[in-house]
């Protein structure tokens, strides 16, 4: 059996996410943006619906490439008290300029060898998030910083092709997406890895997509890999792609870092209703916003004209904006506001009351 599912230079287009969630966020100034490297047209149906209400609503903090993968590595560890069967690990390191919460994440891998559990599908895995200081070097993960977070059975995304393939005994090629259990604050400047990988039993085998430097490119420097159970003999401890691969390529993992939308939004009623929106963008010059969209959008009662859209030209880093807007009717009402930037994503609060005429109670 080989170590890592063999999927040579096949250019795949793999899924997306358009993104996603929300906690806290002190944003690096240099990475205001809700695309990923892939187009939104590549994404195909979600086969979960948790957090689905909370698509296109993130900031990617770091992307490290998606849009295609050059082979998957091994990256599964055994279920707690069973027999031992697999030990292996990928991690990649990433860096952000200031200070940066991270609250999401999002990563690409494949089931392999699928047909031993009766074909292709969605194995409900468990995976584990860890994060890593760097060991000094710049090479190799250290301590641990953070984790390792248990993501009970992921939310999955399905890749289009090779959805039912019976190449290498049967793959299921997907991608994950999963909150973490609060935000981890990084520090500015300072390294960090990552490494993801399944809890499950020896099949399925699960497969950390990465990418070389023809598809993608690698971003600080390259991953990197361990393993017991495919040691060779020289990777237990981490061990550089470029040393692990058959072919010596440098490789980086495919997986993007992301946290919430840094505006908040909050409504108070009474003679209309006002939507107060607060930047949490640090004051720079180049990080404002540009066309702001607020809706107020009115369900429940009588409601002469049940939406009003404003848009904010620009929305100053580290600035507090205030809209208004006078519902006219008579009845219990329930006000929605959603603040929408194609540059910082989206951020919306709720309220309810009882209007009369232009008075919400």
């Amino acid at each position: 059996m080989k170590r890592k599912n063999i999927l040579k230079e096949a250019g795949v287009l793999l899924i997306g996410a358009l993104l996603i969630f929300s906690s806290v966020a002190a944003i690096a100034t240099t990475n205001y943006k809700t695309d990923l490297t892939i187009p939104s047209s590549m994404i195909d149906t979600p086969i979960r619906n948790t957090g689905l209400q909370s698509l296109e609503t993130g900031v990617i903090l770091w992307d490290n490439y998606i849009i295609t993968w050059h082979t998957g590595y091994h990256s599964q560890d055994d279920p707690p008290d069973e027999p031992e069967q697999w030990d292996s690990f990928v991690a990649d390191d990433f860096m952000f300029e200031e200070e940066t919460d991270v609250n999401w994440v999002f990563w690409q891998f494949v089931y392999g060898w699928c047909n031993n559990m009766g074909g292709p599908r969605d194995f409900h895995y468990d995976w584990n998030i860890t994060f890593f200081e760097d060991d000094g070097t710049g090479y190799h993960p250290g301590d641990i910083f953070a984790g390792p977070f248990t993501i009970v059975d992921a939310d999955i995304y399905k890749s289009l092709p090779y959805v039912n393939t019976t190449e290498y005994n049967g793959q299921w090629s997907c991608g994950a997406y999963a909150f973490l259990p609060a935000p981890v604050t990084f520090n500015a400047d300072t390294k960090y890895w990552i490494s993801i990988y399944s809890t499950g039993p020896i099949f399925p085998q699960t497969f950390w997509y990465v990418h070389n430097e023809s598809h993608g490119g690698i971003l600080l420097h390259e991953g990197n890999f361990k393993s017991i159970q495919w040691g060779y003999p020289n990777w237990i401890n981490w061990t550089n792609f470029s040393i692990v691969d058959e072919d010596k390529e440098k490789l980086d993992a495919n997986f993007v870092l992301g946290g919430d939308p840094p505006f908040e939004v909050t409504i108070s009623k009474g003679l209309g209703v006002t939507a107060t929106i607060i930047s949490k963008i640090p004051p720079d010059p180049e990080a404002n916003v540009t066309n702001l969209t607020v809706t107020f959008t009115a369900t429940g009662g009588f409601v002469l004209s049940r939406t009003k859209t404003v848009v904010i030209a620009e929305f100053e880093a580290g600035a507090t904006e205030t809209v208004k807007w006078f519902p006219i009717g008579f009845g219990s009402i329930a006000i929605d506001v959603a603040c929408t930037s194609n540059e910082v994503g989206i951020r919306d609060a709720d309220t309810t009351g009882f209007l009369i005429l232009f008075f919400l109670l």
